[in-house]
């Protein structure tokens, strides 16, 4: 747990490990495990160039952030300025500020997230953009909305509720699906318990697996009232099964990760990456690293799932476990202070 450290020290934990496993995870995305061992010579555990048929990170600076990581930290400077009550319209101008910045968007850019933005650059209601003219099964059902829920639930300390509710409204201008809102409301609500030390505000102890389920059934119900309903998977049920396999592969996340690939998918689906990434937590315990190397090393959309698995694993742990010198490089290469932006979220946080 995360006793011997302050808040901010906590949600520093938290932004280190979800940059990390962006950066770690970014060279082979879109790759399979086996193509992975081949084309770097065995796992990656260090930053390393992307090769030349990365579709996304080609000629990136090895440790450099993707959309993922980088769209996480245009929502943690609106939530500061927002004094920690984020609107629709805070993150919506977020993701029109984080869309200037060439190393997100552009090729980066997820389909969902893609859309909405360039509707909300024509003028139009953040409120609406998320919602397709057609009935669609791949808008606002993809991953974008997780990327963002580790700091919804890093300003809402032991609130399961309202680390939700935080995560919606991030989600809500790309991603405003049930399935979206339920697969960001289990991050958020895993990163609230766990800063918390596994208790709620509410005097209620959770283990990690029980955070994902209250935060997915919460905000698959907000749905209901401030979203809508789209076709695909259930992230509840598919977060069953995933756990089950975290269970069965506990203290091994190497066969955990490759099974999970199998069975769930580590892929742009939010039904995949976010029961993936509960999963992988499970069986990894406290240990962040391990997390971010294995979704890393498990190809798909590797940056996403180390993000989300790494940041989930550091709010119940009180180290990152990863070598001092790739944090230094990865503030460096990318021109960022986590500890500043993490006191400054603790600051905004509701006590």
């Amino acid at each position: 747990m995360t006793a011997s450290l302050n808040l901010a020290e906590r949600i520093e934990l938290v932004l280190a490990a979800a940059c990390l496993g962006d950066a770690l995870g970014a060279p082979p995305e879109a790759m399979h495990p086996a193509e992975i061992l081949k084309v770097f010579g065995g796992r990656i555990t260090s930053f390393v160039p992307a090769p030349p048929m990365a579709p996304f990170s080609n000629g990136a600076v090895p440790g450099s952030l993707t959309d993922d990581a980088t769209q996480l930290l245009a929502m943690a400077q609106a939530i500061i300025e927002a004094g920690g009550h984020p609107t629709i319209e805070h993150a919506a101008k977020a993701l029109i500020a984080w869309a200037d910045d060439p190393r997100g968007f552009g090729k980066f850019a997820g389909p969902s997230t893609q859309a909405a933005i360039d509707r909300m650059r024509a003028g139009e209601d953040p409120r609406v953009v998320a919602t397709p003219a057609r009935y669609s099964v791949a808008m606002g059902t993809t991953n974008g909305a997780a990327m963002r829920a580790p700091v919804a639930g890093c300003i809402r300390p032991g609130d399961i509720e309202g680390a939700v509710d935080v995560a919606a409204t991030l989600s809500a201008p790309t991603h405003n699906t049930q399935i979206a809102y339920a697969g960001a409301g289990a991050v958020a609500a895993v990163v609230a318990i766990g800063l918390s030390g596994g208790v709620s505000r509410t005097g209620k102890a959770f283990s990690l697996a029980e955070a994902a389920f209250a935060g997915a059934e919460a905000g698959d119900r907000l749905a209901a009232t401030r979203g809508r309903l789209a076709a695909g998977p259930s992230v509840i049920k598919r977060m069953e099964l995933a756990i089950a396999i975290g269970e069965r592969y506990r203290g091994d996340a190497e066969a955990c990760m490759s099974e999970l690939g199998a069975v769930i998918g580590a892929g742009l689906p939010m039904a995949e990456a976010v029961p993936a990434a509960v999963g992988l937590a499970v069986t990894v315990g406290p240990d962040p690293f391990a997390a971010i190397v294995a979704a890393a090393n498990e190809g798909a959309d590797s940056d996403t799932v180390a993000l989300i698995a790494g940041s989930m694993v550091a709010a119940w742990s009180n180290s990152l476990k990863a070598p001092d010198d790739m944090m230094a490089t990865l503030e460096l290469v990318n021109g960022i202070d986590l500890g500043a932006i993490a006191a400054d979220l603790a600051a905004v946080a509701p006590r």
